[in-house]
């Protein structure tokens, strides 16, 4: 499509700043952008698997190398999940914390910002996640300094493999847990009073498994995370605790942001996730029931107006376990600018690349 462009070879888009400055990743070092234009770059990283071996591509998705995931903590400082160890960085100075371990085996799939929500302190959250089939405790945290986290919910044995994400609700003054991934740990929990009431509103169904999830005045706008169902974006409205097929979607979704006004959500090219041998995890190529092509695909819209596919990519032919599945990422805050910002990954024409997007 003539309004999608290569921005950057190989650049991770990571956050926005709240000022709109973009950050990304490339090759050990930071770049701050304003709507395109390069402000700053600085190293980041010294050693030489992230300056070296970083620059070839199937390398770099293999070991899982750069930045998992980034959010902004204020106007100079973002926080940095890198393994499995949780960084802080001074964007106007370059320090860079020396960093929290997180939890055995632990790390975010997401931060989440909590602001202005009755009953709890401001600040920032993730929940635990990792594979976790034999359904072990898994905890949400609460950053309470720099390097510093503390646990503030407990998950108790045999009730859900991970967190996918927390959701501030402003409208319904709450926050939303979706966990995952199979049976009845594929659910929706409400949660109230700084964790001290947290109740399951709805589970046991692949339509209440999902990564990206906003909270609007209808509902909760999300897409559904099931390689091996049908996928669709829904709109669940928590009061009646109905839910509304939006528009059906090719594959399962990890990744989406916000842009502007709307929503953006993609689609991705993964395996079904169940009943793995060591030889399927490492080889696989078959996809899961609920992909439905070779390709990731782009969608944006909003309730009112709907939503449409703006763009696809076809997933490259490596395995998606050991080289990562076939998606679209994105960078995580608010983006009010006119352009839209996505990284392919494991895809044949523009994998780890940045492109732009604009109306």
């Amino acid at each position: 499509m003539s309004n999608i462009t290569l921005a950057g070879k190989q650049m991770a888009p990571l956050c926005f700043m709240p000022d709109g400055r973009l950050v990304c990743y490339r090759f050990g070092d930071i770049f701050l952008f304003r709507e395109g234009v390069l402000l700053k770059q600085f190293s980041l990283f010294a050693e030489l698997k992230e300056r070296l071996l970083g620059r070839f591509r199937l390398l770099y998705r293999l070991l899982r190398l750069g930045i998992r995931a980034a959010i902004a903590i204020d106007e100079q400082h973002i926080l940095l999940s890198v393994g499995h160890r949780l960084y802080e960085l001074n964007i106007e100075t370059g320090d860079l914390s020396d960093g929290c371990p997180c939890d055995e085996n632990v790390r975010p799939l997401l931060f989440t910002h909590v602001q202005g929500i009755e009953g709890f302190d401001d600040g920032i959250f993730y929940g635990g996640y990792f594979l976790n089939r034999e359904k072990l405790p898994i905890h949400i945290y609460q950053r309470i300094g720099v390097d510093r986290w503390e646990r503030v919910y407990t998950f108790s044995q045999g009730t859900i493999n991970h967190v996918h994400q927390i959701v501030p609700d402003p409208y319904r003054q709450c926050l939303w847990v979706f966990t995952g991934d199979f049976d009845e740990a594929s659910a929706i929990w409400k949660v109230t009073d700084h964790f001290r009431s947290v109740e399951r509103i709805a589970c046991n169904d692949q339509r209440y498994r999902a990564c990206v999830v906003y909270a609007v005045s209808e509902g909760l706008l999300y897409a559904t995370d099931a390689p091996y169902a049908d996928d669709y974006i829904y709109l669940f409205r928590p009061e009646t605790q109905t839910i509304e097929e939006l528009f059906p979607i090719a594959g399962s979704c990890i990744y989406g942001c916000r842009w502007k006004d709307k929503y953006v959500f993609s689609s991705t090219v993964e395996g079904d996730g169940r009943h793995l041998s060591p030889w399927q995890f490492c080889f696989s190529r078959k996809r899961g029931s609920g992909i439905k092509d070779d390709c990731a695909h782009l969608y944006i819209g909003e309730p009112k107006t709907g939503f449409k596919e703006i763009y696809r990519e076809e997933k490259d032919g490596w395995p998606f376990y050991t080289f990562q599945f076939g998606v679209f990422k994105f960078p995580y805050g608010n983006n009010n600018g006119d352009t839209l910002y996505f990284q392919p990954v494991a895809t044949r024409s523009n994998d780890l690349s940045l492109m732009v997007y604009q109306e």
